[in-house]
């Protein structure tokens, strides 16, 4: 069976691809049918949760800082923005075209409800950072055991 491992692992591939192409046909509206190059964009993203913080860190390559907009509703982030397409000021017609253009947007549910402050949001070569500091109240404590007798 040493076959079988290529063929599955295209086989996830494309499920992935399909999976990203029907979500943003059901989340946008379209899918982009019959235009191949203004394809849903989905941010790839990791979260991390620390005992003072939440930290989102979101590959947004060729987006710019103004139009990112992140929003925060008690546990739900939102980060949300948009791809310029390709100017066209390029010498030419283009040929093939698969880089992604126009609206995305992200949704998390955080592992905390109360945050201080505001969110802060960084931008730098392409990976946005966002940062939630955790209210007080929520963050967890090392408590120190105290052994009887000392």
């Amino acid at each position: 069976m040493p076959l079988a491992w290529p063929i599955i692992k295209d086989l996830l591939v494309l499920r992935d691809r399909l999976n990203r192409w029907f979500e943003g046909a059901y989340l946008e509206g379209t899918a982009g049918v019959g235009e191949p190059s203004s394809g849903p964009f989905r941010p790839t993203a990791d979260l991390y949760e620390t005992d003072e913080a939440v930290v989102v860190i979101m590959e947004v390559p060729g987006v710019d800082a103004e139009s990112i907009e992140v929003k925060l509703q008690g546990a739900a982030l939102r980060v949300s923005g948009r791809i310029q397409p390709a100017s066209g000021d390029e010498p030419g017609r283009f040929v093939r075209m698969e880089r992604a253009s126009g609206a995305f947007f992200r949704d998390f549910q955080l592992p905390a409800e109360r945050y201080s402050g505001e969110p802060s949001a960084h931008l730098e070569r392409g990976v946005l950072t966002v940062h939630l500091t955790k209210s007080k109240d929520i963050r967890r404590h090392r408590v120190e055991v105290v052994r009887e007798g000392v």
